[in-house]
């Protein structure tokens, strides 16, 4: 299940998103961005709001975008661990730590994954989730109540190695190390949202490693608009999505499918 972030968290999230606040203020853009290109509404009650991690321009498109739309209920791509660790700056686990908790695989899948992100990060000047903490901040600014949709990062993780196969294992590692060199192939960063960019890079996962794609796109895109669903189910109020670029075409056809008539659960994935 998700979960609520209360206003007292207020505080701890203004001391981690002073830069992001900064961003949206001083941000040259137009007060109307080009929101084509990160919103995509399926009616007046429901947009999803597809990011591109790491890239500062995300964080003054999401701000933007839930200042002028004022939703009720701001949903956003992140797990209860995952939202602790960005708003009171929890120290990541050693690999050793994650070695005796999850064995050698997970430490160093999860090992890769980190080093990846931060070489992005140090690239674009944004750390990793700022985005997520822009739209908390920006829902909490407009009194809207904030959910936590994700799939906890330990048990998404646990499958993706519990699934995979020796052969995946190697290709994976060999593109994740690959992504890590100052060479190889090269993609505008500041174009991940556009549909073609990531239709494409959808794509290279699924070449690289089926499982992945599977645990981390597809599975996750069930679980989170199962969620938004439920929200929907049990609210009147207008709802906001902010998710990874990635996750919207995905997301947005499983909800789709029942926006004529009753909100339905998806039952493609069921944790536990």
């Amino acid at each position: 299940m998700g979960a609520r972030v209360s206003a007292r968290s207020e505080g701890e999230l203004d001391s981690n998103s002073r830069r992001s606040q900064k961003l949206v203020k001083t941000s040259s853009s137009p007060t109307r961005l080009r929101v084509e290109r990160v919103l995509k509404k399926l009616d007046d009650r429901l947009f999803l709001i597809g990011v591109a991690h790491v890239l500062p321009k995300s964080t003054v498109e999401v701000g933007h975008v839930i200042a002028e739309e004022k939703p009720d209920i701001v949903a956003v791509e992140l797990c209860p661990t995952r939202y602790l660790a960005l708003t009171r700056g929890l120290k990541r686990p050693s690999i050793l730590e994650v070695m005796r908790a999850g064995g050698v695989k997970l430490s160093l899948l999860n090992s890769l994954l980190y080093l990846l992100q931060k070489k992005f990060s140090r690239q674009t000047g944004m750390p990793a989730g700022e985005e997520m903490l822009v739209a908390i901040r920006q829902a909490q600014k407009i009194g809207a109540r904030v959910e936590l949709i994700d799939r906890d990062i330990s048990i998404t993780l646990q499958r993706l190695i519990d699934r995979m196969p020796w052969w995946e294992r190697l290709r994976l590692v060999a593109e994740l190390l690959l992504g890590l060199l100052p060479f190889g192939k090269r993609v505008e960063l500041e174009r991940l949202t556009d549909d073609q960019i990531v239709t494409y890079l959808l794509h290279e996962l699924k070449l690289a490693s089926p499982t992945a794609y599977q645990v981390l796109i597809r599975e996750r895109d069930a679980y989170m608009a199962s969620r938004v669903a439920m929200l929907l189910s049990a609210s009147t109020g207008k709802v906001a999505c902010v998710v990874g670029a990635g996750h919207v075409p995905g997301i947005y056809e499983r909800l789709s499918r029942g926006i004529s008539g009753s909100w339905r659960m998806s039952a493609e994935y069921s944790v536990g």
